[in-house]
């Protein structure tokens, strides 16, 4: 799924900020939600009491016989609303007759007596109840003003028969309270969750770093780094084990590599022998078929398949063996020269960099690499290549052979991957080896198109030379 981190860390994290989350969520919720439910119904019971003290102090004959055209009655009524107004310090205090019309109201835009109140399109049920003789409180509500009020109802009775319900409407001052313990609980939630993520974070990473190093020592064995070890075991007893077993599989690959190395050593020594033994018979046979023409050209045939043999030995050799790289300030120029002039005649080679341009390689194995590429390109068909160094300080080569075809330029660099007959396919793959040795990349620039151009990238950076000189390749 897509919302799912991807990387162990953030999995981590989330598994332990999200169930924090939620429990500081609905813990803040639910204590919000129950102290806002006691202050609703406190005051509503106050409120409630409030409408039935009201009512008891009302002359309850006079609201049995009240006419709305009774001025005197009608002033008698709202002046013992407005005291119990004053003495609680309610915004409204009102009495409706059992069919929820208007008698008596305080408030300023009361509607006038004898027409229905506009308090009972919310507080319906509640009204019922208080014309059933139950006291009773309304629901919550805001004014205009922004405030929350609530109403509270209680019966008028005369004679046992309710003539009338007392509405007491008072301001909800108690939720400014608990609007300050909800931000107070925000506030509260939000420092645990700053606190918990600070932990997270610091686990996560504790139990991650371990196996990133495990990934990097990894990624040095697969590269075919065995010398370095691991590194010091550290983290969780898993990954202290798995950092050992690591180790061993490293210390058990570097034997067997250099098993295989000394194996090799003694085949080529064995098949080396042989080979001069043969070579030496070939020359001295070639002096006795001097004059049998026919005989001579099968002798060039067998030379020729000598020399491929010797080549076939050589590059295995030169791609098994793993010969320490020492780096070191290098002048490319002379360097690649003198690669050039190892290369048949018919391969042109330009050098179009700064002549005193020094880069930190290991002699060697930058030569070998540079002949290896121009040979590749020889044996492709080329006739020329030209080498520069860039501003991105990535040496190229480009030649102006056919080409590297898509379909196969993602295996060029696979070991014994051949597309020619006598091929062995460890040339590119040796490039390749190299470049990895260097702490650098060697790749195809241009798949598909005439005239190949691989783009070396070096560890080191350069050193010497003005690189501002050096034309873009």
């Amino acid at each position: 799924m897509r919302w799912i981190p991807e990387t162990l860390r953030a999995r981590l994290s989330w598994a332990l900020l999200l169930p924090a989350a939620l429990v500081f969520s609905g813990l803040g919720l639910a204590a919000w939600l129950g102290a806002r439910a006691a202050v609703e119904a406190e005051l509503g019971a106050r409120l409630a009491d409030t409408a039935a003290t009201a009512a008891s102090t009302l002359p309850t004959g006079l609201v049995a016989r009240f006419e709305p055209d009774n001025a005197r009655t009608l002033e008698n009524l709202r002046a013992r609303l407005a005291g119990v107004e004053a003495a609680v310090l309610a915004r409204r205090v009102f009495l409706l007759s059992p069919e929820g019309l208007s008698m008596a109201d305080t408030a300023p835009d009361a509607p006038a007596p004898g027409e229905p109140d506009r308090a009972l399109a919310a507080d319906r049920w509640e009204f019922d109840q208080a014309r059933a003789g139950v006291p009773t409180a309304g629901v919550l509500f805001r004014g205009l003003d922004g405030e929350r009020y609530l109403r509270g109802y209680a019966p008028v009775l005369h004679e046992g028969v309710v003539v009338g319900v007392v509405g007491v409407e008072g301001s909800a001052r108690s939720y400014r309270r608990l609007d300050a313990l909800g931000a107070y609980l925000v506030g509260t939630a939000l420092i645990g969750l700053g606190v918990l993520a600070a932990l997270a974070l610091a686990l996560s990473r504790a139990l991650t770093e371990p196996i990133a190093r495990l990934d990097e020592a990894a990624r040095r064995i697969g590269a075919g780094e065995l010398e370095a070890a691991v590194g010091p075991a550290q983290g969780a007893v898993e990954v202290r084990s798995l950092a050992a077993t690591m180790d061993e599989m490293r210390v058990a690959l570097r034997a067997r590599e250099r098993e295989l190395q000394t194996m090799l050593g003694g085949i080529a020594h064995e098949v080396r022998n042989p080979l001069g033994g043969i070579e030496l018979f070939v020359g001295l046979l070639r002096e006795d078929l001097r004059e049998r023409p026919d005989e001579l050209a099968l002798l060039v045939r067998v030379e020729q398949e000598l020399g491929t043999l010797k080549r076939v030995v050589e590059e295995f050799l030169g791609y098994a063996r793993q010969v320490p790289t020492e780096l070191e300030a290098v002048r490319l120029h002379p360097l690649l020269a003198q690669s050039a002039a190892l290369v048949p005649q018919d391969l042109a080679v330009t050098l179009d960099f700064a002549p005193d341009l020094e880069v930190q390689a290991d002699p060697s194995g930058l030569g070998r690499l540079a002949l290896n590429l121009m040979r590749n390109a020889a044996q492709a068909g080329a006739r020329s290549m030209h080498i520069t160094y860039g501003p991105d300080a990535v040496l190229r080569f480009r030649d102006d052979g056919p080409g590297v075809p898509t379909e196969i330029a993602e295996r060029i660099f696979e070991a014994f991957y051949t597309t020619r007959e006598k091929g062995t396919g460890l040339g590119l793959a040796l490039c390749a080896k190299l470049a990895a040795a260097h702490g650098g990349r060697l790749t195809l620039e241009n798949p598909g198109q005439a005239g190949a151009c691989f783009a070396l990238t070096l560890g080191a950076s350069l050193r010497r030379g003005d690189q501002a000189r050096l034309p873009s390749a």
